[in-house]
């Protein structure tokens, strides 16, 4: 069904969120992290009980889903159809990740579901685990034509900045912040000296209890009544800088969606009990392997140990049991 209510056009500017569902440890802590680092606003679902409560809050989302624990193979397919199947979720992108399904299993994943942002193996270094999905997304649009995630601050109390010019201090009201600047509000009176392309030599920003001095240039401005809008853009901010509004962005994020599913009513489907037949399914998936799932899950932690054991110069390499694949599987 086509939409029709400019919600695409949005999508394109704005990109879409990224729920990694059950994500495995090397997936939440190594990947979502580098993903974070470069601007992709990617959040994890640990239990899938809550995907469809925020699948239906952020519509047009990306959904990559690891399937190598907590349910079957089987289990996870009926979800994913089940997903397919509502009309609730017909914007929202999904793939999925595995370790280490049996190639019979991810055939009939290919064979019978929808991914647009297909089944990628996850058997491989982290940094190459990085690339493949990057790409995945990349494909997908999911940054949309924005370059940086803007955070949006109403009232927030962790964080304040204020302008010195000319030996006259300016209080900044700020309205949202990214990793390369902010939106501000100042007294109309002070226009003149938030001019476009002013260089301010130093705006103090306070991050919870430490405080940084920086630079910024005015990008523009405009007056509205008695409050002056301006865009400041940070001009070679120190990386400390960066990487605190980085981690002070996400950390809001995650508070936000935090608030979000403690308001969720937890998803009680059985999906194993879902007849297979009631999804047009091609090919049965034998149950001869599911039952070793719990054995892998086990073993994860155990192998991230040893794979922290073969690190080199902080690279973890981790040998592959075959090659990952990527959108075409």
């Amino acid at each position: 069904m086509e939409r029709t209510d400019g919600t695409l056009d949005k999508v394109k500017i704005l990109g879409r969120k990224i729920f990694f569902v059950n994500p495995s440890s090397k997936i939440e802590n190594h990947v979502i992290r580098d993903l974070r680092d470069n601007e992709y606003e990617a959040y994890c679902i640990r239990d899938f009980r809550y995907a469809k409560y925020v699948l239906t809050t952020f519509r047009d989302s990306v959904c990559l889903i690891y399937v190598d624990s907590d349910l079957s193979y089987t289990t996870w397919y009926k979800f994913i159809k089940s997903l397919e199947a509502n009309e609730i979720f017909q914007g929202t992108l999904i793939g999925v990740l595995s370790e280490r399904i049996p190639q019979a299993k991810k055939d009939f994943f290919l064979l019978n579901t929808d991914l647009p942002c297909g089944f990628t193996m996850t058997n491989m270094p982290f940094k190459d685990i990085f690339k493949r999905i990057q790409m995945v997304l990349d494909i997908n649009e999911a940054k949309g034509k924005r370059k940086f995630i803007r955070l949006q601050l109403s009232m927030n109390k962790r964080i304040n900045a204020f302008a010195e010019i000319n030996g006259r201090v300016f209080s900044l009201e700020l309205l949202d912040i990214s990793s390369v600047g902010f939106a501000v509000n100042v007294s109309a009176s002070a226009v003149s000296a938030f001019a476009p392309k002013q260089l301010l030599r130093s705006v103090s920003v306070t991050l919870e209890k430490k405080t940084f001095v920086i630079q910024c240039v005015v990008l523009m401005s405009k007056v509205s009544g008695k409050v002056c809008n301006s865009v400041l853009f940070f001009l070679n901010p120190p990386a400390k800088f960066t990487q605190a509004v980085k981690t002070f962005i996400f950390e809001e994020l995650d508070n936000n969606m935090e608030e979000i599913l403690g308001c969720a009513s937890l998803d009680k489907t059985d999906y194993s009990a879902l007849d297979l037949e009631s999804f047009g399914t091609y090919g049965e998936m034998s149950e001869d392997s599911d039952d070793v799932i719990e054995e892998i899950s086990e073993a994860e932690e155990i192998e991230e140990i040893e794979e922290a054991a073969e690190a080199d110069d902080g690279e973890i390499i981790v040998e592959a049991d075959e090659e990952g694949e990527g959108i075409n599987g």
